[in-house]
C-alpha cells in the first residue's frame, strides 16, 4: 500500500512538470518593443560589444541569488552566438561563456567556456530557432557558478552547468554564422506576471580608433554613396587589354580588361595637419560614391563584376583611384562577307564601355601621356596574356552627341547600333577597337599540308600512264583522304560562315572524283567505239591538234585500205620478222583511246593548277 502511494505521487509530479514544460510561451509585439536590437550580418565575428550596468542588473533579476541573469530573443535560422565576458574583445584564451544556439544547422545547443572551444555542456535542440518568429530565452547565473540557459516559460533550463571559478560579466555580444542573418532583441524585461519592468539600459562600447579611422568616420558621416559628387562628374579612364580570345561558332569575344577610374570628390576633401598628417585614406567598394560601369554590347544586362575587389584609395584633395580587373563577353559578328580566310581568319570588333547608373552624367577622360605618375599606374596594371591572337587595339571616348549621331562608333561600320535607344545616357563612352590576327601556324601545318600533297599527286598523276587501274585506286584513295579531312574540318570550322579553305577541300575532291570518273569513262567499249568515229579520228590525227597536244607524230600510210603498209620513205617500216612483242607494241602506239585519255590528261593538268593556283592567290 505504501509503495502504491509512492507510485501515485511520483506520476502526479512528473505529469505536472510535464504540463508546465509543455507550455508553449508567446513573445508578444509588445514585449519586442520593450526590447533593445541587434543584427549580424558578418557571419561568426563579434563586432559589437555592450557593457553591462551592474545597478540595473541588481533590480532587473527574478532571484536575489542571481547575480546575472538576461532575457533576449532570436530571430535567425540557425546558429544565434551569445557572447559574455569580463573585457571588450576578448581572445581565445580569455575565460568567456559563449553560448551558441541552433548550431550544426538549427541541431544542438552550447555552452562553451572558452571562444569557440571548450565545449562544458551540450544539448540536442532541434528546431530551436525560427526564421520567421522570434524565440524567446533566458540566462542566470547564480552567486554558486551554476548558470542555465533555457527557453522562456519551460521550468528546466537547456542547459545547465556548475563553474568552480565562475567569471564576473561584464560585457555581452552577439554574432551568427556565415551566410546566416540573426536579429537578436537584448535589454528585455523579465516576461513574468512576478518579475520586475525594470528594463537594463546597456551601453555599446566605444571601439578604439585610429587616427584614420575617425577621420574616415568624420568623412563618411551623413554621406550617401550612391550619390555621385555633383551634377557633373569628370572621370579620368585607363584601360588595359590584358587577354582575348574569340570563338568562332558564337561569334563571341571574352576579354580581360584591368581598368582604372580616377575622379574628384571636393566634399571629401580634409586638411592633413588637422588629422596628423594622413594624407591618404582607403575605402572599401560601397562606402563611398564610384563610377560603376556596364559594357553596351555584352552577351548579358549586368555590370562589370570585379574578380578581386580593391579598395579605393583617396588623398586630401578628395583625388579617388580605384583599379579592377574583369572579364567582358561581347558579340562580334560581320554579315558582310560569309567566306572568311579561317584558319587564317581576322576579325575587327568593338567594346563599348558605358555608366551603369543611367541618371549620372559623367564626363570621361583617358590619362594623361605627359603625366609620368599616370602611365606608369597604367603600364604597371596586370600583364598581357599571349594566346592564339595577335591583338592590336585603340580606344577613343565618344560623347553623348557623336554617340546618337552614331558617327566613328566601329570602322566601316557606323550603323552598328542603328535600331538601339541612344538617348538614354547622357555620359560619355569610351569604346575599344580590338583587331584579331589569328596565329594559324600551327593550323597551316594541319590542314595546308595535307592538301597542298594531295593536290600535287593529282597533278602529277595526269603525266602517269593513262587508262590503267592503279590511278583509279589512287583517286579513290584521295577521295577516302580528303572526305575524312572535310569530316574532321566540319567539327572546327564556324557554322555560318564558309572558310575558303573549306572550298579548296571540296574543289581538289570534286577534281580528284572528275579524274576517276574520266579514267573509268575511257576504259569502256562506249569510249573506244566513240574514238572510231570518223569525227575524233579526224580530230586526233590532225597535224595542228597533235602538235598542240604534243601528241607522238603518225605514220601516215599510202594506201589506206591497209593498216601499217606503203609509209612514207622518211619512216622505217618495221621488218616483217619482227617479234610478236615489237608488232603489238608498234599496234599500241596509235591506240586511239590513249590519243584521247593523253589529251584530256594534258587539258586536265593545266585547267586543275591554274584553278588551285588562283584559288590559293585568292585565299592567301
Amino acid at each position: 500500500m505504501r509503495t502504491y502511494w509512492i507510485y501515485l505521487v511520483t506520476w502526479s509530479v512528473l505529469g505536472l512538470v510535464s504540463a508546465q514544460m509543455d507550455t508553449h510561451f508567446n513573445f508578444t509585439y509588445n514585449m519586442a518593443t520593450l526590447c533593445k536590437e541587434h543584427l549580424c550580418q558578418h557571419g561568426y565575428s563579434y563586432e559589437v560589444f555592450y557593457q553591462v550596468n551592474a545597478e540595473d542588473r541588481k533590480m532587473a533579476r527574478s532571484d536575489p541569488s542571481i547575480v546575472y541573469e538576461m532575457h533576449i530573443a532570436i530571430l535567425a535560422a540557425s546558429n544565434g552566438h551569445i557572447l559574455l565576458s569580463t573585457v571588450p574583445k576578448p581572445d581565445i584564451t580569455d575565460p568567456v561563456y559563449e553560448i551558441v544556439v541552433g548550431g550544426g544547422g538549427n541541431r544542438f545547443t552550447e555552452l562553451r567556456a572558452n571562444l569557440k572551444r571548450n565545449a562544458k555542456a551540450s544539448a540536442k535542440t532541434v528546431q530551436i530557432l525560427s526564421p520567421i518568429e522570434f524565440r524567446a530565452f533566458y540566462i542566470k547565473i547564480t552567486e554558486d557558478g551554476l548558470i542555465e540557459f533555457g527557453k522562456e516559460g519551460d521550468v528546466l533550463p537547456i542547459l545547465s552547468y556548475q563553474d568552480m571559478n565562475p567569471i564576473t560579466v561584464r560585457y555581452f555580444s552577439f554574432a551568427a554564422w556565415s551566410g546566416v542573418e540573426a536579429k537578436f532583441l537584448y535589454d528585455c524585461p523579465i516576461p513574468s506576471a512576478n518579475g520586475s519592468e525594470v528594463t537594463p539600459d546597456s551601453k555599446a562600447v566605444e571601439p578604439k580608433m585610429s587616427n584614420s579611422d575617425k577621420l574616415r568616420r568624420t568623412l563618411l558621416l551623413g554621406k550617401d554613396p550612391a550619390v555621385p559628387p555633383g551634377p557633373e562628374v569628370t572621370v579620368t579612364l585607363g584601360v588595359k587589354v590584358t587577354s582575348v580570345s574569340y570563338d568562332a561558332f558564337t561569334s563571341k569575344l571574352t576579354t580581360g580588361l584591368s581598368i582604372l577610374r580616377k575622379w574628384t570628390d571636393d566634399g571629401m576633401a580634409w586638411n592633413p595637419n588637422k588629422f596628423n598628417g594622413i594624407d591618404q585614406l582607403l575605402f572599401r567598394q560601397g562606402q563611398i560614391w564610384s563610377p560603376l560601369l556596364t559594357v553596351f554590347n555584352s552577351d548579358s544586362v549586368t555590370m562589370l563584376d570585379d574578380r578581386n575587389p580593391e579598395l579605393i584609395s583617396m588623398d586630401n584633395s578628395g583625388t579617388a583611384v580605384v583599379h579592377m580587373r574583369t572579364t567582358t563577353d561581347t558579340w562580334c559578328y560581320d554579315y558582310g562577307n560569309i567566306i572568311t580566310e579561317w584558319p587564317r581568319d581576322g576579325y575587327v570588333c568593338a567594346i563599348v564601355i558605358e555608366l551603369w547608373e543611367m541618371h549620372e552624367k559623367v564626363t570621361l577622360k583617358l590619362l594623361n601621356p605627359s603625366s609620368s605618375y599616370e602611365m606608369e599606374i597604367l603600364s604597371g596594371l596586370d600583364e598581357e596574356i599571349i594566346n592564339a591572337w595577335d591583338v592590336s587595339t585603340a580606344g577613343s571616348i565618344v560623347n553623348a552627341a557623336a554617340w546618337k549621331s552614331l558617327i566613328n562608333l566601329r570602322t566601316n561600320a557606323t550603323d552598328l547600333y542603328a535600331n538601339t535607344d541612344n538617348f538614354t545616357h547622357q555620359s560619355d563612352r569610351y569604346v575599344i577597337n580590338i583587331s584579331l590576327q589569328r596565329r594559324a601556324t600551327a593550323y597551316n601545318i594541319v590542314f595546308y599540308t595535307p592538301l597542298l600533297v594531295l593536290a600535287t599527286f593529282v597533278l602529277l598523276s595526269f603525266w602517269s600512264e593513262p587508262l590503267n587501274m592503279k590511278r583509279v585506286w589512287f583517286y579513290a584513295g584521295c577521295s577516302v583522304v580528303i572526305c575524312m579531312g572535310l569530316c574532321y574540318i566540319d567539327v572546327l570550322v564556324p557554322c555560318h560562315t564558309i572558310p575558303s579553305i573549306l572550298i579548296f577541300y571540296i574543289v581538289v575532291l570534286f577534281g580528284v572524283l572528275l579524274a576517276m570518273l574520266t579514267q573509268l569513262a575511257l576504259m569502256t567499249s562506249v569510249a573506244k567505239n566513240i574514238c572510231k568515229t570518223a569525227t575524233i579520228q579526224s580530230v586526233l590525227t590532225s597535224h595542228y591538234f597533235r602538235s598542240l597536244f604534243c601528241l607522238a607524230p603518225l605514220k601516215v600510210c599510202h594506201i589506206y585500205e591497209t593498216v601499217n603498209e606503203g609509209y612514207d620513205s622518211d619512216v622505217v617500216e618495221p621488218p616483217r620478222s619482227g617479234s610478236v612483242e615489237e608488232m603489238e607494241s608498234d599496234k599500241d602506239e596509235y591506240n586511239e583511246s590513249k590519243d584521247l585519255a593523253e589529251v584530256l590528261d594534258k587539258t586536265m593538268f593545266v585547267i586543275y593548277s591554274l584553278t588551285f593556283a588562283i584559288m590559293l592567290a585568292l585565299h592567301f
